[in-house]
């Protein structure tokens, strides 16, 4: 008898375990949401142009714009872009020619790209354009404890917006990787638009990024 109780509860503590293991995600469970709630309060910050080139633009000031493709089967490795102007850049010492992959520069325009793979498809939201990308690789989505926000990484940057924006005075933020830039000679500390700043990693460790962010309550 007592063995088949400690089986009952074996069994028991497994099944707790596993159920709680399917919901542990919580930062998938919760991102796509937050995300929604922004575009949804701030509207003009989304411009459809899928029918000119299959991106949905997100955009604050116009400048600096997510571009997020509606089927990355028809956007090869450039599903989403940073794009930003390049000027900035050259004025701190950049030389373009020596920018490698996740970067590219066209006319007077920086772009930082990533490669999702071929994606299942177009989606008709732009939430789901940008999740997209978690569906191919969970690791690409993070949660920022030190700012409260949730992010989708590129190959060198990442895009991060507010969990709660109505408590949060940095709704959204560009950020893109210093020492790749810094390894070009850019003065990564001297860039018009851009801050340099230290921020910490999940596993602990320090890395300086450039970040752009927005209030969008003071826009």
């Amino acid at each position: 008898m007592r063995k088949v109780l400690l089986i009952t509860l074996l069994f028991a503590f497994v099944a707790t375990f596993l159920a709680g293991c399917s919901g542990a995600d919580v930062v998938l469970k919760y991102s796509p949401g937050s995300f929604t709630r922004i575009v949804e309060k701030y509207p003009g910050l989304v411009t459809d142009n899928t029918q000119q080139d299959h991106y949905y633009d997100l955009t604050v000031d116009g400048e600096t714009t997510l571009k997020i493709s509606r089927d990355y089967e028809l956007t090869g490795a450039e599903d989403i872009m940073i794009e930003t102007p390049l000027k900035p850049f050259v004025d701190a010492g950049l030389d373009a020619a020596g920018l490698g992959d996740g970067y590219k520069a066209v006319g007077d325009l920086l772009y930082l790209t990533a490669d999702y793979g071929d994606g299942n498809g177009a989606r008709d939201t732009v939430t789901d354009a940008l999740f997209a990308s978690v569906d191919a690789d969970r690791s690409v989505l993070t949660y920022h404890q030190q700012l409260d926000h949730y992010g989708v990484k590129l190959a060198a940057g990442k895009f991060e917006w507010a969990k709660d924006y109505t408590n949060n005075d940095k709704d959204i933020v560009f950020v893109i990787k210093a020492q790749p830039l810094k390894d070009l000679g850019v003065d990564v500390s001297n860039i018009s638009g851009w801050a340099l700043v230290t921020v910490q990693e999940p596993d602990g460790g320090n890395v300086d990024v450039l970040a752009k962010p927005y209030d969008l309550d003071s826009k």
